[in-house]
């Protein structure tokens, strides 16, 4: 029974694997009168992909469907990152024959545990069998449950087909159980559940474009803003046609920003783009920095994470506070290391004000930045440069070519990192580069490779000032700090860097004016994170996909 089944899925899974497609389209005729709402002509959205769930939103995703002792039993393949992010790599990168193999294994562990535990699996039933072979039982359950795990209604053939795996199951291993963990373990197989399918329905104003359906919506938002399926509810309100136009869009997206799922969907993306999700694996040199513990890494990020929460959920303020903030959020972990008071009779993470005589301001203060952006050893201003050219003014820092020569003496031979890096920036083969990134880090030299303060190196008083062409002049962490929040490259970014995770690819030519309407509600805000996010999705280059040509 099981090798009859495992071969019926691989075929239409390998057949699955080769349907995504990337690129860039030109620009499509347009008419010269459109109706409201309808993108102009110059609007020419990449083209489709599918998409594997990423590895949280799987696991979300069987949770919500089959409980929590499902999803303790899935077991996704790890995601890999292409530009940036992880979504845009599940959209480009194919999956091997062991990673399928994979997917098999997990949907049947699942399976088994879903059927065990039952509380989920009878509600789903809607129904008592009566035998081992209730086809009408079975039909009421694979609809349901069919449903909810493609994002949509099944067609009569797809319901034929799931009912015949569970009778055929039922009856091998007489058990109508058995037969319900083949139908859940077969859905969970098929590229309708661990691809998101995403191919709309064409413009009837351009031919070159095509506009999501509403239950492609409903699971394209669903998965965004709250990192797992849509919710039955949500399917019928799709169905209905509460997502066919920019306005329902925004309405049910402001919703979802109110639940408590969108707040751990907001800092799975920023572990992510500040690369949080990698503190508590960080390796760093134990005489020197003995200190650096798990547990204290693991507050370190919570302190980041902590302070998006406050700025976009709990304030609901300005975002671009994040750069120049002079206050940040402890636990009594951090608290000690920061060597602040922290308040009796609190738990968690709270408020504090920052030293003043630590110089602390913003993200690129906090501990978690300055350890990540290091070395094992200590401290390297151009990591911390090149971080915020990449990640936060979206700028590309290429690497140094082959026949450069990138070593530098050894620091036995220089007091401080600025005074050795200085050879790089007068060096016409490497200061294009360096000249960018080193003057940003040498702003944070203030800081060691865990982000403890000094104010000195090897007896020297430190230099924290520093200037870029473009930055203009920078004191300290606070003065950069202050730079970004004025930066409109920064604010640009931010908007860019949640696109490029929403769509699962980097925006192309066509999709640019839309993206800088997105830019517009932004500011006009007052820069307020969830508007901007509301604005986005709304957007026609987040309810269009391209056509490959």
């Amino acid at each position: 029974m099981r090798i009859i089944i495992g071969i019926t899925l691989l075929a239409p899974f390998a057949l699955g694997l080769g349907l995504g497609c990337t690129g860039t389209i030109g620009d499509s005729e347009g008419v010269d009168a459109l109706p409201p709402g309808v993108p102009p002509a110059s609007f020419a959205p990449a083209p489709a992909t599918m998409r594997r769930l990423l590895g949280r939103q799987y696991r979300n995703t069987i949770e919500d469907l089959l409980g929590e002792a499902a999803a303790l039993a899935a077991e996704a393949p790890s995601d890999v990152s292409l530009n940036g992010f992880d979504s845009i790599g599940s959209a480009q990168l194919s999956i091997g024959l062991n990673q399928v193999t994979g997917y098999e294994d997990s949907a049947r562990a699942i399976a088994a545990a879903a059927v065990a535990e039952r509380t989920a699996v009878e509600a789903l039933m809607g129904c008592e069998p009566s035998g081992a072979d209730d086809a009408a039982c079975f039909r009421s359950f694979v609809e349901r449950f069919g449903r909810l795990a493609y994002r949509r209604s099944l067609t009569s053939e797809e319901a034929d087909r799931l009912v015949g795996v569970a009778l055929a199951a039922a009856e091998a291993y007489d058990s109508f159980d058995s037969g319900l963990e083949y139908a859940i373990a077969t859905v969970l197989q098929s590229p309708n559940f661990i691809y998101r399918i995403e191919l709309g329905e064409t413009d009837p104003h351009d031919e070159g474009r095509r506009v999501l359906t509403g239950t492609e919506m409903a699971s394209r938002l669903s998965y965004f803003l709250l990192d797992t399926t849509p919710s039955e509810t949500l399917l019928d309100r799709a169905e209905a046609g509460d997502l066919d136009d920019a306005e329902g869009v925004a309405a049910v997206a402001r919703e979802m920003l109110e639940q408590p799922e969108a707040r751990a969907t907001m800092g799975a993306f920023y572990g992510e783009l500040f690369k949080l999700r990698d503190i508590e694996g960080l390796v760093k040199d134990n005489e020197l920095f003995p200190d650096f513990t798990p547990e204290l890494a693991a507050s370190m990020r919570g302190e980041t994470l902590a302070l998006v929460d406050h700025l976009a959920f709990e304030e609901d303020t300005d975002f671009r506070v994040i750069f120049d903030a002079s206050f940040t959020f402890v636990d009594p972990t951090l608290a000690t290391f920061y060597g602040v008071t922290y308040p009796e009779g609190e738990t968690g993470f709270v408020k504090v004000s920052l030293p003043e005589e630590q110089e602390r301001a913003g993200l690129m203060s906090h501990a978690a930045m300055l350890s990540l952006q290091a070395h094992s050893d200590g401290s390297s201003p151009t990591l911390r440069g090149k971080f915020v050219r990449e990640s936060i003014l979206c700028q590309t820092i290429p690497a140094p070519p082959n026949d450069v020569e990138t070593s530098l003496p050894p620091d036995a031979e220089y007091a401080t990192k600025k005074e050795k890096l200085q050879q790089h920036m007068d060096d016409p083969s490497c200061n294009g580069c360096h000249r960018v990134m080193d003057p940003i880090g040498f702003a944070l030299e203030g800081f060691d490779g865990m982000g403890r303060h000094r104010t000195e190196v090897n007896g020297v008083v430190l230099d924290i000032t520093a200037e870029t062409d473009d930055l203009g002049f920078l004191d300290g962490p606070a003065g950069l700090g202050s730079v970004l929040a004025e930066q409109p490259n920064a604010v640009r970014c931010m908007v860019r860097n949640f696109f490029r995770h929403a769509v699962a690819h980097v925006e192309v030519d066509g999709e640019k004016a839309a993206i800088e309407k997105i830019d517009e509600a932004f500011s006009t805000s007052g820069y307020r994170l969830k508007e901007m996010i509301v604005a986005l999705v709304s957007n026609e280059a987040f309810r269009y996909v391209g056509v490959e040509r």
